[in-house]
């Protein structure tokens, strides 16, 4: 998502546009999936209902929060905060859940975020300038914040088997009320400013939605079969790092300096401490 908050940013893309368009996305996506709507007609008689309006609102103000801090905060510093959230919904898990530490784990979680720093810190011939001393750290902290929040709740609504089988129209139920809550917003916006969607927004938000869905998706499945929050929450985020760093050595010929690529190396580690171990 990093990568494409920076094109928004590069390309002059309207971040709450195409957030609004990214959620229509993941609603369409999910009922191809389905077969049906996924968001079901008895919605207000489901007892999850409220928790995914409670989502809705932290999707709608964290996604345009997370893309300010990409745009004015800088790629590295937002990456590294942002997905060190797995740290609330592992502690959660741990210590309230009582979700037990073992070595591997413990050691699992300090690998996948040191691979974090590692990968995310700009090479000193780089033109992303890092530095945590800013004015606009704001921006990453409640991004991090925000995250931790999310994460906690998909944990919670799982655990408590409030969801029960219904984990797809869980999750599109939250990003179909994103999408209402949203295009309020930009309708509002839009008579004032006479500032409307163009294709530049709809492809942004065809390309966001779709990995936007099922990051989300795969997490409330992985959740509903059993896994450990405090396993899931970190591989997840290491996972997606790992990716992500791939995809720009590959297609946009990122240089994999000393300090990534050993970023990369103990985000494995971190992968294999925390599946088999």
């Amino acid at each position: 998502m990093a990568v494409i908050f920076k094109y928004f940013d590069k390309y002059k893309v309207d971040n709450l546009q195409a957030i609004v368009i990214n959620y229509v996305v993941c609603v369409l996506f999910a009922s191809a999936l389905m077969g049906e709507s996924a968001i079901p007609a008895d919605l207000f008689d489901k007892s999850w209902w409220s928790y995914s309006f409670i989502l809705s609102v932290l999707f709608i103000v964290g996604f345009n929060i997370m893309a300010l801090s990409f745009q004015k905060s800088g790629v590295a510093l937002t990456a590294i905060i942002q997905k060190m959230s797995l740290i609330i919904p592992a502690s959660v898990a741990i210590a309230i859940y009582g979700e037990p530490l073992q070595w591997a784990k413990g050691l699992g979680i300090a690998l996948a975020l040191v691979a974090i720093v590692l990968v995310n810190i700009p090479s000193k011939d780089g033109d992303n300038k890092f530095s945590i001393f800013q004015p606009l750290i704001i921006y990453p902290l409640l991004t991090f914040l925000l995250s931790g929040i999310i994460e906690v709740i998909l944990y919670y609504v799982e655990v408590e088997g409030i969801v029960g089988d219904d984990g797809a129209k869980f999750t599109a139920t939250a990003f179909g009320m994103a999408a209402a809550l949203g295009f309020t917003f930009a309708t509002f916006r839009a008579l004032k400013d006479n500032q409307y969607p163009s294709i530049k927004e709809l492809i942004g938000g065809i390309c966001l939605g779709l990995p936007n869905y099922l990051s989300i998706y795969l997490l409330v499945v992985l959740l509903s079969q059993g896994w450990e929050g405090s396993r899931l929450f970190p591989l997840n985020s290491i996972a997606i790092l790992i990716m992500t760093a791939l995809v720009g050595f590959t297609f946009y010929k990122e240089r994999p300096d000393k300090m990534k690529v050993i970023g990369i190396l103990l985000g494995v580690g971190a992968i294999v401490l925390l599946s088999f171990f």
